[in-house]
């Protein structure tokens, strides 16, 4: 794996590890009480979706085109995790990483093997975005009731716009075919690189308690990036597409 991977695992293990901590803490704290003592100021979540690419390039055709791979199979389960920090009472910046991986097996589609039997393959694609997002929320989060209580609000919409880096993995393993020698050979192709990544979001919170809530949330991300390595003929990749994730939060 490349170095451009780097900061978005370290990133990712930093936030699982200020989580294992925080997340216990503000449980044994919240426990019998409905209020905090003040105005949170940051959040910590972490959330689990699914991404569809948008997968509108000339690598996706040349895939689907020879092989039993359709678009879809380029969907992926996605996970990740975010830091937000509250600017204003209805502004917040979040800090986010998520990873994605898509695995297909297939064959090709008008090839077979000197026996007739199925000529195979796994195609691996995988993204791991690292952004900011600024995020506005429609109406207050919640109210302060004295002095020293803040009482969340049930719910809480908001919109949002950000931006940042994504790391891809493009990976073929397997058996291929020789177009000039109609040879079959084992090999492997990958290319890998980084690129801007620009997106627009939309969600909502639902409070459980004074410190945890659920956040849902739906995000379309546009992106591309040059291919290189066995891929260096091709378009840049379409990285673009749209991601839901659900995940569970805690306000401190």
């Amino acid at each position: 794996m490349k170095n451009g991977t780097k900061p978005a695992w370290g990133a990712l293990l930093l936030l699982l590890g200020a989580m294992a901590v925080v997340f216990p803490q503000e449980a044994a704290s919240q426990r019998g009480r409905d209020f905090l003592f003040k105005e949170p100021l940051f959040s910590l979540a972490l959330n689990l979706g699914y991404g569809v690419p948008r997968a509108g390039s000339e690598v996706y055709d040349d895939v689907t085109d020879q092989l039993t791979v359709e678009k879809g199979d380029f969907n992926a389960v996605a996970f990740g995790g975010s830091i937000g920090f509250r600017v204003l009472p209805r502004l917040e910046v979040a800090l986010e990483v998520s990873y994605a991986k898509s695995n297909t097996p297939s064959e090709f589609r008008d090839w077979v093997d000197m026996d007739d039997l199925p000529i195979q393959q796994n195609t691996k694609l995988s993204w791991v975005p690292v952004t900011a997002s600024v995020k506005a929320y429609l109406f207050d989060r919640g109210r302060r009731v004295s002095r020293f209580a803040w009482v969340p609000g049930s719910w809480s919409p908001f919109i949002g716009a950000g931006g940042g880096r994504v790391h891809f993995s493009f990976k073929q393993v397997g058996d291929f075919v020789d177009f000039e020698t109609y040879d079959i050979f084992p090999d492997v192709f990958r290319s890998e690189g980084d690129a801007w990544i620009a997106h627009l979001l939309a969600g909502a919170e639902y409070s459980l308690s004074p410190a945890f809530f659920i956040t849902g949330e739906g995000r379309y991300s546009w992106a591309e990036a040059q291919m290189d390595q066995d891929y260096y003929r091709f378009d840049p990749i379409d990285l673009s597409g749209f991601r839901a994730t659900v995940g569970l939060a805690v306000r401190f």
